[in-house]
């Protein structure tokens, strides 16, 4: 949990309890810039995890069909549950008060028809012994075993160092009883993975000592750092500084430790934030029922992946609705006038980077992003190319949008505002010689959906493009050099064949010589026309056919085969006034 930043944000923050808020600034314009062509880091489905908290008051994703599948539609990788075992021995949920009347089996089991990984978090109470963790540890595991379906993924213990958790152990000794049930559980299993330390927070400006003393103790053993990072925390911030100040004290924070990580330990350990939210609780309902939990959820999430950290929403239920807090994805009480079970503002939060199975989930790899504004927060993806703008602002804002590879094309216009908080979409956004220039209403998140760029591609396990498509995918360019090797585990090494289709978008009218590079054979048409014909076993060649084309979008199809030994397919063009190039992804737009 979050606790006060800076002695000067800690006055600002009680300043805001007394004063109105004054509206930030309208921007008249903003400008932000995407690079398309550099990766800065990868993600997987495990990055996008949820808590599940077992305070779903009798709605749960075990039983409540609606709360089920408004969790599924999130595409969750990964769902945490606190386990442990009760009087009789039976494993139930463990978090404090939590109904214990559904087994750990069926939590597992419902985290898994969810298309999710289990993360359980290990019992662990500095009340009782290190043997008695040690135990409890091995039997979670080996039960699951047991039964034919081990769970792999495990926090040792949760918020030890919170003087106010009756479990609490110094961090000497958490991190002594981490190191033996690490190796117990690696013993049984060298796949499983254990994290730790499961800290309530990490503020380096008001020292690290018990993660420090973690990473000493602990660090040649680790397998993923986790911590808890809750934006407001016992902090009252205005909405601008929760938009603001909050946001890049995630980045920062996860800076520090990566750094701090590589200093104490000499290792790149992978970094999980286990529990986020805005707040850990709401006593006004004002923030976390309020569409300004939507906007702050995309800023967040987004920054913690840029960041690449792993990230675990707290959590799927915990909302109160005498108190009218929102600490849940689904509404648990009908806080704030939500029906039970249906979303709630932070849901659409996260949304706009899932998709919500409205629309395409951001990509498998973050690029890098400019904004000249703090108040507009930006994160674009590819491999889905996507990008989310977080318009902070209390006014609209027009923003010049500039693309580095993607030149020309469209993108789907998806928002959230504080009027219509389900995503939907609104238009079309026209894109050309790389810029745009979208709206983002007043307080919104939207997600551009841009138009997939390259060919259609159908592989065949067979030379002559018969029987069932093997892989269907989308290829930016053709420029493949598979060796003796296949283009996919679904496909033969040889005797196999490849139909790229789709269209591409020539810049000026010219006569264009097409290029095709292959080892075996190869067909080109373009706009229906046969260009290229050399559907014969050779060696790596050369092949081409010119024709007059008029600027804008052709139709274009590339068949090809392989029948042994090397595989090569490579389709280039050149004109006039344009060198020899591969066909950039820019200029190719797959068929549906």
């Amino acid at each position: 949990m979050r606790t006060k930043l800076t002695a000067a944000a800690a006055l600002l923050a009680a300043a805001a309890l007394t004063l109105p808020t004054v509206p930030a600034q309208g921007a008249a314009a903003a400008t932000v810039t995407v690079d398309f062509t550099t990766p800065v880091t990868e993600l997987a489905a495990s990055d996008y995890g949820l808590d599940i908290t077992g305070y779903g008051n009798q709605h749960y994703i075990t039983n409540d069909t609606t709360h089920r599948e408004n969790v599924r539609r999130q595409g969750f990788g990964i769902l945490r549950m606190e386990l442990t075992y009760d009087a009789s021995g039976q494993l139930v949920c463990g978090g404090s008060y939590c109904d214990t009347a559904i087994t750990g089996d069926a939590w597992v089991t419902a985290i898994r028809d969810l298309g999710a990984e289990p993360m359980l978090i290990l019992p662990a109470d500095g009340r009782r012994t290190a043997a008695e963790d040690l135990a409890d540890a091995k039997n979670i595991y080996n039960h699951f075993k047991a039964a034919g379906t081990p769970v792999r993924k495990f926090i040792y213990g949760n918020e030890h160092d919170n003087s106010g958790n009756p479990k609490k152990m110094t961090a000497d000794e958490y991190s002594a009883r981490y190191n033996q049930v690490h190796d117990a559980l690696h013993a049984l299993d060298p796949a499983v993975q254990v994290g730790g330390p499961a800290l309530s927070s990490y503020e380096p400006q008001l020292g690290t000592p018990y993660m420090d003393t973690f990473l000493t103790v602990s660090g040649s053993r680790v397998d993923f750092i986790d911590y808890h990072d809750y934006g407001a925390g016992y902090t009252r911030y205005t909405p601008e500084q929760l938009l603001t100040t909050v946001i890049e004290g995630y980045s920062s924070d996860i800076a520090d430790l990566k750094a701090r990580v590589a200093r104490l330990t000499g290792r790149d350990i992978p970094i999980q934030i286990g529990e986020w939210n805005m707040d850990y609780e709401d006593p006004d309902g004002t923030l976390m029922l309020s569409h300004l939990a939507t906007v702050w959820g995309s800023a967040a999430l987004g920054t913690m992946l840029e960041s690449g950290v792993s990230t675990l929403l707290y959590g799927d239920k915990n909302g109160n609705a005498t108190k009218n807090t929102g600490l849940g994805i689904t509404s648990t009480e009908g806080e704030g006038g939500i029906p039970v079970s249906a979303p709630t503002p932070i849901y659409h939060g996260l949304g706009m980077f899932t998709g919500e199975g409205l629309f395409r989930r951001f990509g498998a790899t973050v690029v890098p992003t400019t904004s000249s504004s703090n108040l507009l927060h930006a994160f674009a993806s590819t491999g889905g190319k996507n990008i989310v703008l977080v318009n902070a602002d209390t006014t609209a804002t027009t923003t010049s949008l500039n693309l580095t590879g993607y030149t020309s094309g469209s993108a789907q216009i998806w928002q959230t505002t504080a009027d219509a908080s389900t995503p939907h979409q609104t238009g079309t956004l026209p894109i050309s010689n790389g810029t745009a220039n979208p709206t983002l209403p007043a307080r919104s998140v939207t997600t551009l959906v841009l138009a997939d760029q390259g060919l259609k591609g159908e592989y065949y396990a067979s030379r002559d493009l018969t029987g069932p498509v093997a892989l269907t995918r989308l290829d930016s360019t053709v420029n493949f050099d598979w060796g003796p090797g296949t283009p996919s585990s679904a496909v033969p090494v040889d005797n196999f064949s490849v139909r790229w289709t789709g269209q591409v978008d020539v810049p000026a009218a010219a006569t264009y010589s097409f290029i095709t590079t292959t080892d075996d054979g190869v067909r080109l048409w373009v706009d229906g026309q046969l260009i290229v014909n050399a559907w014969t076993d050779h060696s790596k060649r050369d092949d081409t056919g010119s024709i007059a084309l008029t600027a804008g979008k052709h139709a274009i199809k590339l068949e090809y085969y392989e029948n042994g030994y090397d595989a090569i397919a490579q389709l280039s063009w050149s004109s006039p006034n344009l060198a020899r190039q591969v066909i950039p992804a820019a200029r190719l737009i797959p068929a549906v």
